[in-house]
Formats: C-alpha cells, structure tokens, sequence
C-alpha cells in the first residue's frame, strides 16, 4: 500500500493513541512500532494484545458506530495511519459483497469476544 496519501502520527512512548469510552471517529495502522490494547473492566485493567507493523486497531468502533471499546497505548515510538471512516468505506466497497458482509461479522465477533474476555479476565482477579 502506497502510504503517502495517508495521514500519519508520531506517539512517544507510554502515550495514549486511543482511549477506551472515547467517541470513536478513526481506526489506525502501525507503519512502526508497537502497541499494547488494554481494556478497563470492574477497576481493573486487562491486556487484550499486543500489536506491531501492519497490524490496525479501533476498525471495531468504526463498523459499529459507537465508542472506543479499548485503549492502546505506545510501548515504543510509534508511527500510525489514520484510517478515516471514509478510506474505509472506499476500500471496502470494492469489495465482493460477501467479502463486505465476513468483514463486518468478523468484526461483530471480535468485539463480542474482546467483552466476554473482560468479564472472564474480571472475574478472575
């Protein structure tokens, strides 16, 4: 993917580049870096994942609407591009309509899966 015609940003270390609650309005991709997805649930934090380059976070939000369901934070300095809802829209209308309707139900799951997780995790402790 020719990444020129994207925005990207530069976050220090231990910074925020996401943050649980918050409305969500873009996902990103990691060009460089790496980052931790944690998630507050009953007080306490969960680790969720790590992720590096290639790898895209807050795309959940974007498919349904709604608010951040995690936070992720920069483990080292970490470059990111913004994936607006707009860039994804396009590039997932090219898509075979049943291609666009797995993407969408993976999507539906994972968050499904990331929430039971949490309660499990939560539980737990």
């Amino acid at each position: 993917m020719d990444n020129s015609q994207y925005e990207t940003f530069i976050y220090p270390e231990g910074r925020a580049i996401i943050t649980q609650g918050d409305e969500a309005v873009e996902a990103f991709m990691i060009e460089r870096g790496r980052v931790s997805v944690t998630m507050e649930k009953d007080g306490k934090t969960i680790e969720l994942a790590e992720l590096d380059e290639d790898q895209i976070f807050g795309e959940t939000a974007l498919f349904t609407g709604a608010h951040y369901g995690a936070t992720v934070t920069a483990l080292e300095e970490t470059t990111v591009i913004k994936i607006t809802p707009e860039i994804l829209d396009i590039k997932i209308s090219f898509c075979d309509p049943m291609l666009r309707a797995l993407i969408k139900m993976m999507m539906e799951r994972q968050k499904r899966s990331n929430d039971a997780l949490a309660d499990y995790q939560s539980k737990e402790e």
